[in-house]
Parts: structure tokens; C-alpha cells; sequence
């Protein structure tokens, strides 16, 4: 009964219920083994996508100039009054 619901779920449309309720167990077996196999290699691939972001925007890896590190206070003078 659940390999019918997951082949009918994941299969995208692919399988209907009566379809796969009549498939012979071998057949329904081979079918959900591949889908497994395709969803496993698009986790994979996600992973590596995701390392590969992470690792650019990691802030301990990236160089920034010497001009960016530093942050001075500004050496201009206001001529705005203040009140008092």
C-alpha cells in the first residue's frame, strides 16, 4: 500500500493509483528504487551548489583591501550649530 502511494506521489504524474495497484511488485520495486536513485542524485547536487555559495560568501575567506578593513572617524569639521 505505501509503495503505491510513493510511486503515485513521486512518480510526477507519471503513475495512477489503479496503474500501479495492477503493476507486478518487481516492476513497482525497479520504479521506486530509480526514483530514489533521481531524487538522491538532485540532493547531491543541491549539496554541492550550496558548498560552492557558502564558500564564496564566506566572510573568512574573502580578502578585503586594506583601505575597506579600516574604518576612521571623518576628519571633516561640521559648521552645523547645535543647540544648546
Amino acid at each position: 500500500m505505501t509503495e503505491c502511494f510513493e510511486l503515485t506521489y513521486h512518480g510526477g504524474g507519471g503513475f495512477s493509483w489503479s496503474e500501479v495497484w495492477n503493476m507486478p511488485v518487481t516492476t513497482r520495486r525497479f520504479n521506486l528504487k530509480k526514483i530514489n536513485q533521481y531524487l538522491e542524485k538532485v540532493e547531491e547536487l543541491r549539496n554541492e551548489n550550496q558548498q560552492k555559495v557558502t564558500e564564496k560568501t564566506d566572510p573568512s575567506k574573502i580578502k578585503l583591501p586594506d583601505f575597506v578593513k579600516k574604518a576612521e572617524e571623518p576628519t571633516f569639521v561640521s559648521k552645523v550649530k547645535t543647540k544648546r
